[in-house]
């Protein structure tokens, strides 16, 4: 003899607390802290995965911004928030080591905020 169980499960999803702007003289204003000033500049980098995992795989990125301690630069795919990354400028002939800081979408790219933790060095090319 079969059983036949009927489960319904009602879900009422919770309602988030509404949005509310503050008043803009309650907001402290927003300061640049950076150590250097941001320059524009349009090259192009490659940025490498920094680890044994990504096999020297590459991902070429344009750059937006960029002084002696990081850069924005402006690629196709995402890098997660805290990796480490290698990348080149030949353009410049500039390479070193850098930290992802932020990685926002902006239509189909992305823009990723890189911190050289040391000053980038002149390549060898």
């Amino acid at each position: 003899m079969a059983m036949t169980v009927k489960l319904v499960i009602k879900w009422k999803p919770e309602i988030p607390a509404p949005v509310v702007a503050a008043a803009k003289s309650a907001l402290p204003p927003v300061q640049n802290q950076r150590s250097q000033p941001r320059l524009p500049v349009k090259y192009r980098f490659s940025i490498y995965g920094n680890h044994p995992e990504a096999k020297q795989r590459s991902m070429a990125a344009r750059g937006i911004n960029m002084s002696k301690a990081g850069a924005l630069v402006e690629a196709p795919q995402p890098l997660a928030v805290g990796s480490a990354i290698y990348i080149k400028a030949p353009e410049l002939g500039l390479m070193g080591e850098a930290t992802v800081r932020h990685c926002t979408i902006k239509g189909s790219k992305f823009l990723i905020g890189l911190h050289f933790p040391n000053p980038l060095t002149r390549s060898v090319h």
